[in-house]
């Protein structure tokens, strides 16, 4: 095995110094320590009038005050700091360099060689810092925290009605079963929708149609628009077609109340599975 030349590496001279010099600190001191200043008093300025906007609706939905501040607050500062953040490097530079100049210190760093391209040294690194704190809270803090701050909102400040609901069950009558894909409260219109008819547990009539909307002119009426009927007996089966057709179902409107997931299975609709999820018919209601 060759032997290593000790003396190459000897000759070989590193370059002295620091990237960094103490004057370099010193700027980078100054540029993040005014961004900083400038971020959190803005933020705490939005924080109290934020907070007096919304506290008669945390009072009035009883919001507790560990949720008002660790699941509200402590994701809302974060969120409008990252999206104030680009604003503020630009008011943190004009602001401290304005300073320097001022203080006479940019006249002193050009006294003495210093050139434009080495001043801007520590502005660069001072941006990377801002620039990486940005990138990391934009993705892995600032996502979970606004799914947080976000069902906060939803319960306490802005709780949202339920205008849809999906696979919707219920009995209408005895042997008669009614299924709705999706229903839609603000245009009493579900689409669609089939009902079942069963006699001794048998299937004796089913009935498909695009959509189905409840007629508010009237009392338990319905529209069914582009129905197929299929009537079963024994072996013998009819089918009959139209456009329309106008029914009754003593149930009424649907109403859905507030975070109620409607019960039901999509694929198969059966009075059993009705009867399992008794829940499905708190949805309509006279």
């Amino acid at each position: 095995m060759r032997k290593m030349n000790w003396r190459i590496w000897k000759n070989i001279k590193l370059p002295r110094g620091k990237f960094l010099k103490r004057l370099d600190w010193y700027i980078i001191k100054k540029f993040l320590g005014t961004y900083v200043f400038a971020i959190a008093l803005i933020i705490s300025i939005a924080v109290v009038f934020d907070f007096n906007e919304k506290m008669d609706r945390f009072m009035s939905h009883e919001a507790p005050w560990n949720a008002i501040v660790f699941d509200y607050y402590l994701n809302f500062i974060p969120y409008f700091a990252n999206l104030f953040s680009p604003l503020f490097v630009f008011i943190a530079v004009i602001f401290f360099t304005s300073k320097l100049a001022e203080n006479s210190e940019i006249i002193a760093m050009f006294s003495t060689g210093m050139s434009f391209k080495r001043m801007l040294r520590p502005y660069m690194v001072s941006a990377a810092i801002i620039a990486v704190v940005t990138f990391c809270l934009g993705s892995y803090v600032i996502p979970k925290g606004s799914v947080t701050r976000i069902n906060f909102e939803d319960k306490y400040y802005k709780p949202r009605k339920a205008n849809t609901a999906r696979n919707i069950q219920l009995e209408v009558d005895s042997g008669v079963i009614a299924y709705i894909e999706r229903f839609e409260d603000y245009s009493k219109t579900g689409y669609r929708f089939s009902l079942d008819k069963f006699n001794d547990k048998q299937l004796v009539s089913h009935l498909t149609a695009r959509s189905i909307t409840y007629d508010t002119t009237a009392v338990h009426k319905w529209k069914i628009k582009d129905y197929m009927i299929r009537q079963m007996d024994g072996m013998k089966e009819s089918i009959t077609k139209g456009d329309r057709i106008d029914t009754t179902l003593f149930y009424g409107t649907c109403r859905l109340p507030h975070n109620e997931k409607p019960a039901g299975n999509a694929h198969q609709p059966s009075a059993k599975r009705v009867h399992q999820q008794a829940a499905a018919t708190r949805l309509c209601q006279h």
